[in-house]
């Protein structure tokens, strides 16, 4: 009855997920990304577009970035340009407040975009009911990290999610569903990687899944 009503507490909580403009170098799972997409014909107006979405990201005009976006997905693009459009509006959706209503994009780039992924892992926990904590597993543990407990993100775009917020995320879902042993697991890694997480949001997060499993 304590852990149901520790799970019921830490389920009404926003959980704050850093999505703040930061720098990239490649992208890719396990450093094997090379912070390209290689699927069909690429578009040449369609790669401009995509950075020019991004640009405008990093300016905080996402109206305008998803305008961009969308430019690409009516210019007959490469399967990965489009995967690279949706990608962006998801994260513009999400940089301007409304990551729910980035899902359905995120969703669509998801196959060929580890970016996508996490911004989809990170909506279905911030929906925070126990369905979606497993979706979040699902999608960060098994399609991201191939169910590799220490796998490495690199964000191919400037999503400003670290690879330590990725399995502090993975560690919540696993503490919320009761796998007390893979949260931990997580929560001891997220850790090492980011060991001066003092004052930031992360440590939010930390204290969160410290409360569930203590």
């Amino acid at each position: 009855m304590k852990n149901q009503l520790k799970i019921f507490i830490l389920l009404l909580i926003a959980i704050p997920i850093a999505i703040g403009i930061t720098g990239c170098s490649g992208g890719g799972v396990n450093g094997e990304g090379n912070g390209s997409y290689d699927t069909g014909t690429t578009n040449a107006r369609g790669n401009v577009y995509n950075d020019t979405g991004w640009q405008n990201i990093s300016k905080g005009q996402y109206d305008s970035a998803i305008k961009y976006f969308n430019d690409v997905l009516a210019s007959n693009p490469s399967e990965g340009e489009k995967a690279e459009a949706n990608n962006g509006i998801g994260w513009a959706k999400a940089f301007n407040g409304r990551l729910k209503d980035g899902m359905r994009y995120f969703q669509l780039a998801a196959e060929l975009s580890d970016d996508a992924k996490v911004g989809l892992g990170a909506a279905y926990i911030q929906q925070a009911t126990l369905a979606d904590m497993e979706e979040a597993i699902d999608v960060l543990y098994k399609q991201l990290g191939k169910s590799k407990p220490r796998f490495n993100y690199i964000p191919t775009r400037p999503t400003g999610v670290t690879n330590a917020e990725v399995h502090a995320m993975l560690a919540y879902a696993f503490a919320i569903t009761g796998d007390t042993e893979k949260s931990d697991e997580q929560l001891t890694y997220a850790k090492e990687l980011d060991p001066d997480y003092s004052g930031k949001s992360i440590a939010q997060l930390f204290s969160a899944i410290d409360f569930l499993n203590n």
